[in-house]
């Protein structure tokens, strides 16, 4: 007997395809709240021998015109946490004998966190300047004030929901500074949520090609990218978004669902069982898992992946399905 006939195979890989174009490209923004109870925002400050900085203050604050702004210390490891606001938060950190290190992180897409990695360098070191993730460069340093103000009118914009309203101010502040990154990536949100993907992926392309190191901006084009039938093409950024936010459970899951797609079966349980790991919450996970081991032929542990979605989720249509699936392995087990 055959675990899965031909017809419902296919119904379920379409359910599969489909489960690109149910992500949400674009979440909801949140709340100037903060969010996971103080811990969204979390650094790990070390001296250059990689020894951590125990005790050290770093300030924080939104950028812009809001007025909201903490202090907080590391611990014994050198490590820090804070709640902050969904916003573009910027940080400052000064101990005596080390450079001083200002950072600017843009939280204001969900998921809202981040984790960040700071190097304390002496101030008679010789080792060359090499900014980390959120340190602030040349680039930002050179951000006029006048695009700054634009780019803060499109982002109060976004916060309200006005999508469309917020598209001519980062448009402006891109005009005003043409290496403004973090107005690229805010425009193609707005681009995104007002039907425009095509002008979306050219400008998250453009922040790209600017920084790198925006993780945002490689989730948002590696969704694009496999929502319109171009999966091998989603691969390379949803890595990259893996590699610059490794805690995030969404970069693991998209590359379950693309690596499935692109049939590397067993890549592709090996991302859904890390989304697992990283307390994934969409239970839809469990059924790429499920799939990604049938087709490698390990039936009771694809079973047991399919029982843990009906465990989150069974009483949606997906359920009914699964149900079916899971009796077809049982009667082929012989239980």
């Amino acid at each position: 007997m055959r675990i899965l006939s031909c017809q419902k195979l296919a119904r379920n890989m379409a359910w599969i395809a489909l489960a690109f174009s149910a992500v949400p490209v674009v979440a909801q923004l949140q709340s100037d709240s903060g969010n996971e109870a103080g811990t969204n925002f979390q650094g790990v400050v070390r001296y250059e021998n990689n020894a951590p900085a125990p005790f050290v203050q770093v300030e924080l604050w939104t950028d812009g015109e809001s007025s909201w702004r903490t202090i907080t210390t590391t611990d014994r490891m050198g490590k820090f946490h804070a709640g902050v606001p969904c916003m573009i938060i910027q940080y400052k950190i000064e101990a005596p004998g080390y450079r001083p290190v200002w950072g600017r992180v843009d939280v204001s897409l969900n998921p809202c966190r981040t984790l960040e990695w700071i190097t304390l360098k002496a101030k008679n070191s010789n080792m060359p300047e090499v900014p980390a993730t959120g340190v602030i460069d040349g680039r930002i340093a050179s951000i006029t004030p006048d695009a700054r103000a634009e780019f803060d009118n499109g982002q109060r914009a976004i916060n309200g929901d006005d999508f469309s309203g917020a598209i001519p101010h980062l448009q402006k502040a891109i005009a005003l500074y043409p290496k403004y990154a973090e107005a690229y990536q805010l425009l193609g949100v707005a681009q995104l949520k007002t039907n425009q993907a095509s002008q979306a992926e050219a400008s998250l392309l453009k922040a790209i090609e600017i920084e790198d190191r925006m993780p945002r901006s490689q989730y948002l084009l590696g969704v694009i990218y496999a929502r319109t039938n171009r999966v091998e093409m989603a691969e390379k950024p949803l890595n990259r978004f893996a590699e610059l936010d490794p805690q995030n459970p969404d970069a693991q899951f998209e590359l379950a669902k693309v690596t499935f797609a692109l049939h590397k079966f067993p890549e592709a349980a090996e991302h859904a069982r890390n989304a697992i790991k990283l307390k994934e919450t969409d239970p839809g996970v469990y059924v790429v898992l499920g799939y990604a081991l049938l087709r490698q032929k390990k039936a009771d542990d694809a079973r047991h992946a399919f029982q843990h979605f009906l465990k989150y989720d069974s009483t949606s249509p997906m359920a009914a399905d699964v149900k079916n699936l899971v009796a077809q392995i049982d009667q082929k087990l012989g239980k």
